[in-house]
């Protein structure tokens, strides 16, 4: 918050912010390797590893991701702090020795009060001194411990009493009960610890909650074999090292209280501190002549996958940016203060459509309505039909299984209506001063295929913006005025009706390829005759295509996808990625158990 007020809500700064935190803490990986007897080499090896392991990239990406940033530096600045208080030479001080003893407690309360991850800080430090001092050593700062452990109990107790996890979406959030739950969360703490050790994305993995197929098995099994060899070689090379069981214990603990919760990125980032100094500690045990090697090619998969996961999240980043690119292309003139901005199939990645558009037109009397979201959090990537039924009203339509369905649509119900799904025939009536009230027409326990919007002004209301999403545009303008008719390419359509069969066939051909994107783009009705297998579907084509100057409206659309080129092209690499593991896996977004 501090960073927000100080730089004005300035991204750059914002974003240098983060990666200042993520020097510091690279900082104090360099110390801690040191602290287990690395030489400086393999200790600043550490410190690299840790600035470039891929699963940071998204924690320091995504602002509302920086708790993990700043808990992390609090967390790890306390275990530094805590092991030169408990390990370091004492001062002949009692001012000092007593700020020495206070300052891992005051780091510790900034990491926790930043992220509940931070609940492992009291076992960390009793492995620190069971592993360095011994047993004895820790019975001397029993004290210390037995208070940090009873300040834990009492975190834990008034988190889980303050904030009910009950009304939680159990998509979100998942109640361990049983011996269900419990494969289910050794299962997700294996993938978690799979991913951190092998880059494997964060947020997909199998689904165990729907019975285990045999080829889940298999997987698992790979996976735990994977991870133990690791294991094994860490064991094997580790010995003498200091506290040699604290980065493993660490990177363990530090995943088991986000084990309920459904899978992100920058889960891995306080997991990331111990596991730099393991990779440090298991590539100095290399044998000499093969260690260079195996360093570089280490390093190099590390790389790599950095920057696979810049593509991916550079998919991401474009998802959003390009709705707010076409708003701006679609709305020449900026609304009129007082505006109200009306979104249909609105990509998640897109929620800050209303916020972004106050700033471009630095209008902040504008209003924001979604009216559907897109089923895909990053696009629309379904056609859907918008028909205009009077001056008040339209129904948006989509193919099965429709709107709020999947993981995306499950989590907006859950969160938004728990209990009380929608079917048809439910009326939505608006909150008294919203503009509109709404019918669900369509509807199955799979999604919302049909809806009616039913407006208290008229659709053509100065100030009223349309949007729609689809394949083919990221925010289209729409208009409910009517259509005026237009010169057209009539001799197109007479040869449309040729008795030529070639001749013919051609010309419906070409109709299509430029009809069709722009009747996605704007939602039409018209996409149900675009087979154009009867004198009446073509009939109706043509009397859409004269009243909407199509040829015009294709050659914007052509330059359009012409000018966004690069970031369409950057838009689908997420989608590029997903489908690569897609093929090995039946995968589970968020590793929430299902699919």
């Amino acid at each position: 918050k501090a960073e927000f007020v100080l730089s004005g809500g300035d991204a750059r700064i914002i974003h240098a912010c983060s990666l200042g935190w993520h020097w510091l803490i690279a900082l104090l990986v360099y110390w801690l390797a040191l602290k287990t007897g690395l030489a400086r080499g393999w200790a600043f090896c550490a410190g690299v590893m840790f600035v470039i392991l891929p699963h940071s990239f998204f924690a320091l990406g995504w602002t509302a991701a920086r708790n993990a940033v700043v808990g992390t530096f609090f967390f790890t600045a306390g275990v530094a702090a805590y092991m030169s208080a408990s390990l370091g030479r004492p001062s002949r001080w009692a001012l000092t020795r007593w700020l020495r003893e206070a300052l891992p407690a005051l780091l510790w309360a900034l990491a926790i009060f930043s992220r509940e991850t931070s609940v492992a800080f009291a076992f960390i430090i009793f492995l620190i001194d069971v592993s360095y001092g011994g047993w004895r050593h820790f019975s001397r700062r029993l004290p210390f411990h037995a208070l940090i452990w009873l300040l834990t109990l009492a975190f834990v107790v008034w988190r889980w009493t303050s904030f009910d996890v009950g009304n939680v979406p159990d998509i979100y959030f998942t109640k361990l009960t049983g011996w269900t739950s419990g494969y289910w969360a050794g299962s997700k703490l294996l993938q978690l610890l799979f991913s951190q050790i092998f880059y494997t994305p964060m947020l997909m993995g199998l689904a165990t909650y729907q019975g285990v197929p045999r080829e889940e098995l298999a997987a698992h099994g790979v996976m735990a074999v994977l991870v133990g060899l690791v294991a094994i070689w860490y064991i094997a090379v580790s010995k003498g090292k200091g506290g040699r069981w604290v980065w493993p214990l660490w990177c363990i603990a530090a995943f088991a209280p986000v084990v309920p919760v459904f899978a992100m990125p920058h889960f891995s980032y306080l997991p990331s501190v111990p596991y730099a100094i393991m990779i440090a500690i298991l590539l100095a045990g290399v044998a000499a002549e093969w260690r260079r090697t195996v360093a570089f090619l280490v390093i190099a998969a590390t790389v790599w996958s950095l920057g696979v996961y810049r593509l991916a999240w550079w998919g991401i980043i474009r998802s959003e940016q390009i709705v707010y690119s076409d708003i701006l292309e679609s709305t020449p003139q900026s609304p009129p203060p007082g505006s109200k901005l009306f979104f249909i199939n609105l990509p998640i990645a897109a929620i800050y459509a209303p916020d972004a558009m106050r700033e471009a037109w630095e209008t902040p009397d504008l209003d924001g309505y979604t009216l559907t979201f897109a089923p895909h959090p990053l696009m629309m990537v379904e056609p859907c039909i918008v028909e205009q039924l009077s001056e008040y009203e339209f129904t948006v339509s989509t193919g099965s299984p429709g709107y709020f369905s999947g993981l995306a649509g499950k989590m907006l119900i859950d969160g938004m209506r728990p209990g009380s799904p929608l079917t048809s025939g439910m009326v939505i009536k608006a909150k008294e001063g919203h503009p509109f009230d709404t019918t669900v027409v369509e509807a199955d326990r799979y999604g919302v295929r049909k809806l009616h919007f039913k407006f208290h002004q008229p659709l053509a209301t100065e100030g009223y913006c349309f949007y729609l999403s689809s394949p083919e545009r990221a925010a289209y303008r729409l208009a409910f005025d009517a259509p005026s008719p237009r010169s057209y390419d009539k001799v197109l359509f007479q040869r449309a009706r040729s008795k030529d069969l070639i001749e013919r066939e051609a010309a419906r051909w070409e109709i299509r390829d430029k009809a069709r994107p722009i009747a996605v783009a704007m939602g039409s009705p018209i996409q149900d005759y675009l087979s154009l297998q009867s004198e009446t579907s073509l009939a109706r084509v043509e009397e859409w295509w004269a009243s909407h100057d199509i040829e015009r409206l294709s050659r914007e659309q052509d330059e359009w996808r012409s000018r966004n080129a690069e970031v369409l092209r950057q838009r689908q690499l997420y989608f590029r990625v997903m489908d690569i593991v897609g093929r090995f896996v039946k995968s589970d977004v968020y590793l929430t158990g299902r699919r």
